[in-house]
């Protein structure tokens, strides 16, 4: 067993605030973590994974450098989904990760579990990808590096519903051309230690990154997040929104940054956070930042962060709902107001219906 550093802050603070980095636990073995994949739609091509080959094995990854080199360490193999210039594909990839399936009876249970995936778009194409993380891994991981050309867009999904106990790493990094970019929505309402890292590459003129989260960390849980914006190209766009609830003793990280890189004229960005504590026990720490080599530029940032006031509380209870219910209520609205986000109708209804 050893010790990786991830989601490092781009520019650290002070380090007695406990934020530039997140720690995990990695073990000595590291295997493939196998998949469902539902269908793969007309009009996508999948193949086996080779970073280096879409020239995607440099790029900027949101859990860092120490993740990167675990993934290529680890030589897991992994998949690849390309679509062609030109081809909108209108039903979603849908992948479900089931570690209790994979790990039963399996003598390398104990082993790491690393998932790799590429997503090539060419000129002018459209994806939805939808991702399902199930079961208890001790450690697992998920590699995914995005490549998108212009005037393409990939809707990305990721649902973590992961059992109390496990250890999880989601890694994404991409680089987008003109008028090109990601929508991307994770939904984290399971249980274990989790950590999300997205980085972006906004090199085109137009392209864009727009990240929606939901969030519900119980227990003694632990959710760490990292998303970065480097802002390259003209007039690009970002936009993070992230919302959750904190209960027990849980404890949640959240760092967002907004990197006008120069050259970056007209570009714009944006990163909200609004977090519910419903706990005394609860602990949260957000930092947002922007970093700005760029006069010409508009960033903004901002934060809620707080508890169920009184008078909505008193509101509720006077509508004949007692107050465990109204805190479940406030607790799975931030989850379904993100879930109704969902460009694919039936993981959509899966999670609302819940």
């Amino acid at each position: 067993m050893s010790e990786m550093i991830i989601n490092k802050l781009p520019v650290p603070t002070w380090t007695w605030l406990k934020v530039n980095d997140h720690k995990v636990a990695v073990p000595d073995r590291i295997e493939r973590t196998a998949c469902e994949i539902e269908s793969v739609p007309e009009g996508v091509t999948k193949g086996a994974v080779d970073f280096t080959s879409i020239c995607l094995g440099d790029v900027e990854l949101g859990a860092g450098e120490e993740f990167r080199r675990l993934s290529h360490a680890a030589k897991t193999g992994g998949d690849s989904y390309t679509v062609s210039a030109g081809v909108k594909v209108e039903e979603p990839i849908r992948i479900v990760y089931d570690y209790d399936k994979e790990n039963a009876g399996d003598p390398a249970a104990a082993a790491g579990r690393l998932s790799r995936t590429s997503i090539v778009l060419g000129e002018g194409a459209e994806l939805t990808v939808v991702m399902m993380f199930k079961g208890c891994p001790s450690f697992g991981a998920n590699d995914i590096r995005i490549k998108v050309a212009k005037n393409a867009k990939l809707n990305l999904v990721e649902v973590f519903q992961l059992g109390e106990g496990s250890n999880f790493v989601d890694s994404i990094g991409g680089k987008y051309q003109e008028k090109s970019g990601l929508n991307l929505i994770q939904i984290r309402n399971g249980k274990g230690n989790t950590s999300l890292g997205c980085a972006a590459e906004l090199l085109g003129y137009k392209s864009f990154l727009d990240i929606d989260t939901g969030y519900l960390v119980t227990g003694k849980d632990n959710l760490d997040i990292n998303y970065v914006a480097r802002h390259t190209g003209k007039n690009t766009d970002s936009k993070i929104n992230v919302s959750g609830v904190l209960r027990d003793n849980a404890s949640k990280v959240f760092r967002g940054t907004i990197d006008f890189i120069k050259g970056c004229k007209d570009a714009t960005g944006d990163e909200r956070e609004d977090v519910l504590l419903m706990d005394e026990g609860v602990h949260n720490s957000t930092v947002p930042l922007i970093l700005c080599a760029e006069e010409d530029v508009e960033g903004a940032h901002g934060a809620s962060i707080g508890k169920i006031s009184d008078e909505i509380i008193l509101y509720l209870e006077s509508r004949g709902i007692p107050e465990a219910e109204i805190n479940e209520l406030m607790a799975k609205s931030r989850i379904d107001a993100v879930a109704g986000r969902i460009p694919d109708e039936k993981t959509r209804e899966l999670l609302l219906s819940e």
